[in-house]
């Protein structure tokens, strides 16, 4: 097994750089090098004698450790003793971090109500751009609805917020309407939400319905093909794009962020099966937006350099 992981890393390193030695101690490439110290860690278990039963649970307890959570039920005794500190106090409350889980945190109100909130156990995901993440205000509707009691076990996988934002005055900025659609739980069920609210011209938000925020949505003004192809043509511009030694997994890397195009959720933006149309370089319609055009035509030579000087790769 150990001789199956070390190839299995040498095939993903060749592939990720093909001048990478991974012989070479002093030898650094971002990819390749995690791929060396996760080989190591994994020869470092096998060389414990672990298989089966064992291993997995080895594997478990590292994986646990590795995302910062612990391995036993965190309890109200957790939040007691010098290593608590109080990390701020107001008329309404007082909260206390607690020291074996940083991202946990204890609320407790005037009338004596208590109530937790982990900072990490949720994240919210642009659904116009799977790959755009981040935290905000939403994570508190995941502690309204799936409120955390003690003893608190953490799970692996964390609760995923799917959000959209949109402009429909350009006055207004970036973005004056957002709605938290729905919720996907560790446990993989979805939770819809369907929670809207619109920026007014005072600046102030108010909630809506969804019938105001279909309307609103509607009448767009930010286009949504255009902002994720911006996008993609950003993301190729930070990465120095470069046709003659791209590699396949930079390639593939790319055709995967086009996946917004194939999204059924999106048929409202009638955009379903385009990423077809720029795989193939096929737009028909589609070439009176410029940014499509671009894509649709770096993709071509990619794809064209890359079966003219292996046909080793999978182009897919």
């Amino acid at each position: 097994m150990s001789e199956w992981a070390e190839r299995e890393c040498r095939i993903a390193c060749k592939r990720e750089n093909p001048n990478f030695d991974f012989d070479d101690k002093n030898a650094w490439d971002y990819g390749c090098s995690c791929y060396k110290s996760a080989l190591k860690a994994y020869q470092s278990l096998m060389s414990d004698g672990h298989s089966g039963c064992s291993f997995g649970f080895t594997k478990n307890i590292l994986i646990r450790l590795m995302n910062g959570l612990p391995l036993t039920s965190i309890t109200e005794e957790d939040f007691i003793g010098a290593e608590c500190s109080e990390l701020s106090s107001n008329d309404d409350t007082i909260t206390i971090q607690c020291p074996r889980m940083t991202s946990l945190f204890r609320d407790e109100y005037r009338d004596g109500t208590i109530s937790y909130h982990d900072i990490d156990r949720s994240y919210s995901i642009n659904i116009e751009d799977r790959s755009d993440t981040y935290s905000g205000s939403s994570s508190k509707i995941v502690d309204e609805l799936f409120p955390i009691v003690l003893p608190y076990y953490p799970q692996t996988e964390k609760y995923k917020i799917y959000e959209q934002s949109f402009l429909v005055d350009r006055k207004h900025g970036d973005f004056d309407t957002r709605g938290v659609l729905y919720i996907i739980t560790p446990d993989g069920k979805k939770i819809e939400v369907n929670r809207f609210e619109t920026e007014g011209d005072d600046g102030k938000w108010r909630t809506i319905t969804k019938e105001e925020y279909d309307d609103l949505l509607s009448r767009r003004i930010d286009k949504p093909r255009v902002k994720v192809a911006n996008r993609l043509l950003n993301y190729m511009t930070d990465y120095n794009w470069s046709i003659p030694t791209v590699g396949e997994s930079r390639y593939n890397e790319l055709v995967e962020l086009c996946a917004f195009f194939d999204n059924p959720e999106n048929y409202k933006y009638n955009s379903f099966g385009n990423r077809v149309n720029l795989v193939e370089n096929t737009l028909g319609e589609l070439e009176s937006i410029p940014e499509l055009v671009s894509i649709a035509n770096l993709l071509s030579d990619i794809k064209k350099t890359l079966e003219t000087n292996t046909d080793k790769l999978s182009v897919k």
